[in-house]
């Protein structure tokens, strides 16, 4: 069994049939089940939050996506919201990039979750391969996702063409890293 997380690039936002993104593609090419928990803008935090609430038992690979450092969310009203500052709600929390937010906490809680999600999978015994889409990262991921070669739609997100080309390089560095699932 397959494990995806990630935002929308995981997701498939932009895409007419959301059997066309690249965790659709490929648990299809190797004949495994999965588990996609990505949700279209969402946090480093959530991502994280939603892995390690993940039983790992059945899980032999993970492939979890990492976004941009910007985002959070908090618990209010009883249900986890997402903090975007582009889109959506996330505009009704401008005080909080204008107040408290910073690049350095930005660089501190991606590197804290990414460290984290690293440690969940070596302490389950599960292979892991880390993706992000975001640019300006300092940190190391074992594929870069958002480069000048993925085509994107309207939304700025891979359209069925980007969802084929990212399966592809991302199968490329699990042979690489001799992970590829059997």
């Amino acid at each position: 069994m397959l494990l995806f997380n990630g935002d929308s690039w995981t997701y498939g936002a932009n895409l007419d049939n959301r059997d066309e993104r690249y965790a659709c593609v490929l648990s299809k090419q190797w004949g495994e089940d999965f588990i996609d928990l990505s949700e279209a803008g969402c946090s480093n935090r959530k991502i994280y939050r939603k892995t390690i609430e993940q039983d790992l038992t059945d899980i032999s690979l993970g492939i979890i996506q990492m976004t941009y450092k910007n985002r959070t969310e908090y618990f209010l009203d009883g249900k986890w919201e997402n903090i975007n500052p582009g889109r959506g709600k996330g505009r009704r929390f401008l005080d909080y990039y204008r107040d408290y937010y910073s690049e350095e906490l930005g660089e501190s809680d991606e590197l804290m979750f990414r460290q984290a999600i690293i440690d969940h999978f070596a302490a389950n015994n599960t292979e892991l391969l880390l993706l992000t889409n975001s640019k300006d990262s300092k940190y190391g991921y074992d594929v870069q996702l958002n480069t000048p070669d993925i085509p994107l739609g309207a939304t700025k997100h891979p359209d069925r063409v980007g969802h084929r080309i990212l399966a592809h390089r991302i199968y490329e560095t699990l042979n690489q890293m001799d992970k590829v699932p059997l």
